[in-house]
């Protein structure tokens, strides 16, 4: 179960982790425009003040869902491993599975 539920971590961050970076992405190029809109002379401030933004939210969720599925492959550290599991409940079909499955295999650790 706990290498089942490491695999379903680490997918499930890539697929969810690629759709939050592009809704990330789509909701921060809006925001973007409508203040370019407001001041056409700053758009450029704007988008290099926002890209480290689009980075930090979008990047996040995979890198905790990969390094718990990580700890979880390994068996240890299994705060980190269910909060990589959380991290992929951003695709559900995945994410799901995998943190019932380290819910229930948590005296593997």
């Amino acid at each position: 179960m706990r290498i089942t539920a490491g695999i379903l971590t680490i997918i499930g961050g890539f697929i969810g982790g690629s759709l939050w970076l592009q809704i990330t992405r789509e909701l921060i190029t809006n925001f973007a425009k409508t203040f370019a809109t407001a001041d056409p002379a700053s758009a450029s401030s704007v988008a290099i003040v926002i890209a480290p933004f689009i980075i930090l939210i979008g990047l996040s969720p995979v890198f905790l869902s990969v390094l718990g599925g990580y700890y979880t492959l390994k068996r240890k550290h299994w705060r980190w491993a269910l909060a990589g599991a959380i991290c992929s409940l951003l695709f559900p079909f995945t994410g799901i599975p995998a943190v019932i499955l380290l819910i229930k295999s948590k005296g593997e650790f």
